[in-house]
């Protein structure tokens, strides 16, 4: 039993590979069902079995892609001394990251329209406020706010960073990387100056 379970997992992680190469080289609608089932060395009948459909498997896709990006900025703002560094370090990555090919294809590009706004946005938000909403409560010393306000600034932070990719990825020339991470900081020093008297 514990064989078959770990076959599975191994299977399934064969698919969901397959499908990410053909998701970022050739796009969700002219990937096929039959060519990810091949490229994963199973049948498409095993695929059904782990998937209900292609759409099923793509909202998997972009789940991986997220929960990696998100690490990859979280390791990338460790490297900066301070908090507020920290943050800035962390957003200028995401921006730079969300450039890339297959984030870009896959998430920015495809999803949106594949899964639909609300499961685009709950996959995407559930997933950057796990890691934004700590960020913010570090910069005021772990110190109690309350949810709603802590909320509200994590989301004009997710908003702003997620617009701002979306205009670099269109090349909107009326937008800059350095532009948006002073926006940033303006945000998160009104953050710090708005919760220094925040009781702990």
């Amino acid at each position: 039993m514990k064989r078959s379970a770990a076959d599975a997992a191994v299977t399934r992680g064969d698919i969901i590979r397959a499908a990410r190469t053909l998701f970022s080289e050739r796009g969700f609608a002219q990937s096929t069902t039959n060519e990810i089932a091949r490229g994963a060395g199973v049948t498409e009948g095993a695929f059904f079995h782990h998937f209900k459909g292609k759409q099923d498997l793509f909202a998997e896709v972009v789940r991986q892609l997220q929960k990696e990006f998100d690490k990859a900025v979280f390791e990338a703002a460790a490297k900066a001394p301070s908090g507020i560094q920290r943050f800035l370090t962390g957003a200028r990555a995401s921006l730079q990251l969300s450039q890339k090919p297959e984030y870009l294809r896959i998430v920015l590009i495809d999803a949106p329209g594949i899964l639909g706004h609300m499961q685009w946005k709950e996959i995407d938000t559930s997933i950057a406020l796990e890691a934004i909403e700590p960020a913010l409560r570090l910069l005021v010393g772990n110190k109690s706010v309350p949810k709603s306000r802590l909320r509200a600034t994590a989301l004009t932070m997710l908003g702003l960073l997620n617009e701002s990719c979306f205009a670099l990825a269109r090349k909107d020339p009326c937008v800059a990387e350095d532009d948006v991470i002073d926006a940033v900081e303006a945000i998160l020093k009104q953050w710090i100056a708005t919760n220094q008297g925040a009781k702990a």
